[in-house]
């Protein structure tokens, strides 16, 4: 096989290594999708290649609690604090002084751990590739390391043993500030109902209550079976050609590794017989009333992820129902005067696709009327049937977020990873999670052999789908001094069983782990790779601009492959005003999209920009 295209390769094709299985376009976002197969190891490599000048690899590994004792979120932190090649203790900072990367990070889903990065530099790319490659499959993984980002017992004096012990730790203390959110104490209530059979029923990232249990064994262990060369998605997407990569893994990390047997599947979660109801409580101040300060979900558990169609169609019906103020169940909730604020999670990653209604700002005591006004639009839409106009509008709202270039906040090839590889990692194929326009058809056909097609999915996965469960969760302002009480018990039965000796290796190991955090680093900081002047391309990208006259209108226009979406910024002068009026500048253009207009109410204003645009913003900018 030549250094050519990959357009041109075929399924069977072999290089370095590799044999291609998979070799084909996708005409809707101009890009061609390969997947290699290492003929050794079993790893699979998927590249998508395209214009892309922001280069883009992940490295992800499918990992499944089982326990929420944080093993998945404290490994994906420990890994990246020193390395074989590269034994500095935060690669990650150093690097971000040494490189041009548009984008670093490291993330914990709830059944897999990713490590992506990005760059339009090429020598860039290949250092971060080198380092991250190191760090997760020659993790030091030394004890202090451990300490440092999972959880510790120390002293509130570290060398004073007569002081309270405490938990110490970055994932302890990161999750217990996460769980302090009503909100996310309410959706990991929620994965546990749904899911108490399998992995998606643990916290992934762990809970402060068992995040104590976590032992080092338990975490090098994991990454021995986890983090396995064979057990890698090595994803690249842009411009930079495939060939290189390949070559750039077989010398680095695949040459010579064994086949594991693949992972287990993710089992699927036995169905309910019957609804569950919890009734549970967050943790609330004191000082503030606990008047309508509940939060209540109502969820189901629907279609598997492979099932693309389904998925796409509750995609439809979630908008009709909540996308806006003006949506069908969200304005009967808000009408109700039940609740403050209405919103609806479709969680699409996970094996299994769970849907949920969250209600915030109303009592516990009316979850049973607000049930009554969700299942009887949820009957009513099923009987009657959704407008027509409405299932466009939210078909136009879908097709357009699945066609856009996105890169503002984080890559697009970021977006194409979580499209393509996650669904390869369930078991299905990686171009089904590409298809836009393609999918969108298949549905319309599907509404044209089947036109109650919408309101039989509204019956099999709400109306009687018995896996259902509804969550309320009351403020409690005497949960959270409960929860202090219990852990400083917790904290001091530990104290009293502690030996002479094992008290004096707690103040050792904190004071090694002072000594291990504000080491001089200054020559092992220069192992790392870094870039020169001579390795950044001297021409930068350039748009081309026009200027064109439009009446009084003076029109500029970048042309860019923007998959048939326009961008448009309408820029208008703000007329002289006090300085002391400008607060109500801001709060008309906060306001501005969520009015009506001359012939439209509000909410046939929300309707109409949902059924004609992508979505309408409004700023205030102020420049001196």
């Amino acid at each position: 096989m030549n250094n050519t295209s990959t357009a041109s390769l075929k399924i069977g094709d072999t290089y370095n290594g590799f044999t291609v299985r998979k070799s084909l376009p996708i005409p809707e976002l101009q890009c061609h999708l390969t997947e290699f197969v290492h003929d050794q190891s079993g790893a699979l490599c998927m590249h998508i290649a395209s214009d892309d000048p922001e280069n883009f690899f992940c490295l992800s590994f499918r990992t499944l609690p089982q326990s929420s004792d944080g093993v998945c979120h404290v490994l994906e932190h420990t890994v990246l604090c020193g390395s074989k090649k590269f034994p500095v203790r935060d690669p990650f900072f150093s690097m971000n002084r040494r490189s041009l990367n548009t984008f670093m990070n490291a993330l914990t889903g709830a059944d897999f751990t990713c490590y992506p990065a990005a760059t339009q530099v090429e020598k860039d790319f290949y250092n971060l590739l080198e380092v991250y490659l190191d760090a997760v499959f020659n993790p030091l993984l030394n004890k202090l390391s451990f300490w440092q980002e999972g959880c510790r017992l120390e002293f509130e004096t570290p060398n004073d043993p007569a002081s309270p012990l405490q938990y110490k730790g970055i994932v302890f203390n990161e999750m217990k500030g996460a769980l302090s959110s009503p909100m996310t104490r309410l959706i990991e209530a929620v994965n546990a109902a749904l899911f108490p059979d399998t992995p998606y029923g643990f916290n992934s990232g762990g809970d402060p209550q068992d995040i104590p249990n976590l032992t080092y064994e338990e975490l090098v262990e994991f990454h021995r079976t986890n983090y396995h060369p064979s057990r890698c998605l090595f994803f690249f997407s842009g411009n930079m050609p495939i060939y290189k990569h390949l070559d750039f893994l077989q010398g680095q990390i695949l040459h010579g590794v064994s086949k594991l047997p693949p992972p287990s599947p993710i089992p699927a979660q036995p169905r309910f017989h019957k609804p569950i109801y919890k009734e549970l409580q967050y943790p609330f101040s004191k000082e503030g009333s606990t008047e309508d300060k509940s939060l209540i979900a109502f969820a189901w558990l629907t279609c598997p992820i492979l099932d693309q169609i389904t998925l796409l169609a509750l995609s439809v019906i979630d908008i009709v129902l909540m996308e806006t103020d003006a949506s069908l169940l969200k304005i009967e909730l808000l009408r109700s005067g039940l609740c403050r604020q209405a919103q609806s999670m479709l969680e699409s990653e996970v094996s299994e696709i769970p849907y949920a209604i969250i209600i915030n700002g109303c009592k516990g005591s009316d979850a049973v009327a607000i049930e009554t006004i969700i299942f009887d639009t949820l009957k009513r839409l099923s009987k009657e049937g959704i407008p027509l106009h409405l299932i466009e509008t939210a078909l136009h709202q879908l097709e357009l977020a699945k066609s856009e270039i996105t890169g503002d906040s984080a890559p697009f090839g970021l977006s194409l990873f979580s499209r393509a590889a996650l669904i390869c990692q369930h078991g299905g194929n990686a171009e089904d999670g590409l298809r836009i326009h393609s999918l969108f058809e298949e549905l319309r056909q599907r509404f044209s052999q089947s036109p109650h097609f919408l309101s039989e999915l509204i019956n099999r996965y709400f109306i009687t789908n018995t896996h259902y469960v509804r969550i309320c969760m009351d403020p409690s302002q005497e949960l959270g001094p409960e929860e202090r009480k219990l852990e400083e018990e917790k904290l001091e039965t530990i104290k009293q069983a502690l030996s002479e000796k094992a008290m004096k290796e707690v103040v050792q190991r904190s004071e090694a782990l002072t000594q291990f955090q504000n080491r001089d680093e200054d020559d092992i900081i220069n192992m790392l790779p870094k870039i020169s002047l001579s390795d950044v391309p001297k021409k930068a990208r350039t748009l081309a601009l026009s200027h064109l006259n439009a009446g009084s209108l003076d029109l500029f226009c970048h042309h860019a492959f923007t998959n048939e979406i326009t961008y448009a910024d309408l820029i208008f002068p703000v007329p002289d005003t006090k300085e002391e009026d400008l607060w109500l500048l801001r709060l008309f253009a906060l306001v501005l999209t969520q009015m009506g207009s001359a012939n439209r109410s509000y909410e046939e204003n929300l309707a109409y920009i949902q059924e004609n645009t992508g979505g309408i913003s409004s700023y205030l900018h102020l420049y001196p």
